[in-house]
């Protein structure tokens, strides 16, 4: 059973929406700017009926041990119900999960565990189970209210009284819509020095000149401490660097907030899709600069080696998930601009075999070969060595699994954790045999500039 209503939404922003809803857990997906179909809707859903995780190989709904399962199988069995349909609904979402998995799991599928430090202690694998949505849509400009109980089996009683309650709860003019209060300067410490991730470079170099592998992703994390209102920040954040995926998101005892430029994997229907971005340089002053930047970048070639190596795994990824002969690359090297660094970008496209799920293309591509390297498993155990520590949710996916089985999902860059006041930033360089130390630095810190500017 589902209850839905629409009203008029011209006065009303996602922000102003988001504040005014009352609720636990609540979680915010947006596309900004809005210039495509991806950006059409914006996705706000709240009070969770399961929480779902997954941490140390031990599987739960709402902290109680259920299962041993694969998580991902779990968590499809769960989530997706074929026999229920959205007939007449244009939406990307209604009910589902929402959450991450982060670059650790594919090491715990795949029997990669060497005892590392986990400093920041998220669990490995986090969803919530949403009933309780809102979904802007800009091109209409109106806001559809859904209420479902298709994992809940709530009344339809209850499904009313819960759609009035957030209907009526957008009348009422909250003060934080005003009040934005200045972010308090962080400062920012690496994890490493600038000497030592210089020569884990030319270490890495040496396995890559003798065979090892192709190419591995070393990255750094930044850490500060974080008094402000979580929220804040993520308004900041989405003014100062808008991407294509942004999201807030509030777990028990921790918060994502993100702006990741790269989509991991997209299932829709029978159609699958990756985005590998590889390939780097920071913004120019004016356009001139930009202009010149865009041509060093479309002739440098260990940029566009790497980049068609990376496109390359993600067309093995998908492969491994699609019918044969249906891979295609309809964006090709492609550079595009963001706020603080432009990027070249592709994107891969596949007709998803029968037998396969959103869950399965998921786990075919996780982690991006732009966040480990090539080739994948071989890589992820180099990372392991290098980095000493689990890297959490940086590196793995974040987005959603609705009940009609489509998903989608960007990579967990430019985001930042927080957690008992601390604000955690990752950011790494693909290295491959003529990598220059200081540059792959200088990267990691470009990339991490977005976040980093607001709260400075």
């Amino acid at each position: 059973m589902r209850k839905i209503k629409e009203i008029s939404a011209d006065t009303l922003t996602p922000i102003s929406v988001y504040l005014r809803l009352k609720g636990k857990n609540k979680v915010i997906l947006e596309s900004i700017p809005r210039e495509n179909d991806q950006s059409r809707f914006s996705i706000i859903a709240l009070n969770p009926v399961k929480h779902i995780k997954f941490t140390d190989g031990n599987l739960t709904i709402n902290d109680e041990i259920i299962s041993k399962d694969h998580p991902m199988e779990f968590l499809e069995k769960l989530v997706c119900q074929p026999e229920v349909t959205d007939e007449n609904l244009d939406l990307p979402f209604t009910s589902g999960a929402i959450g991450y998995a982060g670059f650790d799991t594919y090491g715990i599928f795949e029997g990669i565990q060497p005892e590392l430090t986990d400093t920041i202690g998220t669990p490995d694998m986090y969803f919530m189970l949403y009933e309780s949505a809102v979904i802007f849509d800009h091109k209409q400009e109106k806001l559809i209210f859904i209420e479902d109980n298709v994992y809940s089996q709530r009344s339809e009683k209850e499904l009313v009284t819960a759609l009035s309650a957030n209907i009526e709860a957008l009348s009422e003019l909250t003060e934080a819509e005003n009040e934005l209060t200045e972010i308090n300067k962080m400062n920012f410490v690496s994890n490493m020095t600038q000497a030592t991730f210089e020569e884990k470079v030319t270490a890495a170099k040496e396995l890559i000149r003798n065979g090892d592998m192709f190419q591995i992703v070393l990255s750094q994390r930044l850490t500060a401490d974080f008094t402000d209102k979580p929220f804040d920040y993520y308004r900041k954040l989405r003014v100062e660097n808008p991407s294509s995926y942004m999201y807030f998101m509030e777990f028990d005892n921790f918060h994502v907030i993100g702006s990741s430029p790269e989509r991991l994997v997209a299932v829709h229907g029978n159609q699958v899709s990756t985005n590998p971005i590889a390939g780097t340089r920071k913004r120019g002053d004016n356009e001139f600069e930009d202009q010149a930047l865009i041509e060093e970048l479309e002739n440098d070639q260990k940029e566009l080696a790497e980049h068609k190596m990376l496109v390359d795994l993600g067309r093995n990824d998908i492969g491994k998930i699609s019918e044969y002969g249906s891979i295609e690359v309809p964006v090709f090297m492609k550079v595009e601009k963001y706020r603080y660094v432009m990027h070249i970008t592709s994107e891969v496209t596949g007709k998803l075999r029968p037998e396969f799920t959103a869950m399965d293309a998921l786990s075919a591509t996780l982690p991006a070969g732009t966040l480990s390297g090539a080739p994948k498993h071989r890589s992820y155990q180099r990372i392991y060595e290098f980095e000493n520590q689990k890297r959490g949710i940086y590196g793995g996916a974040i987005g959603y699994l609705t009940k009609n089985g489509n998903c989608d999902f960007a990579i967990a860059i430019r985001t930042m954790v927080l957690k008992d006041k601390k604000a955690h930033v990752q950011a790494g360089a693909g290295i491959v045999y003529d990598s220059i130390p200081e540059h792959e630095y200088q990267e990691t810190l470009n990339k991490a500039q977005g976040l980093l500017k607001v709260g400075q």
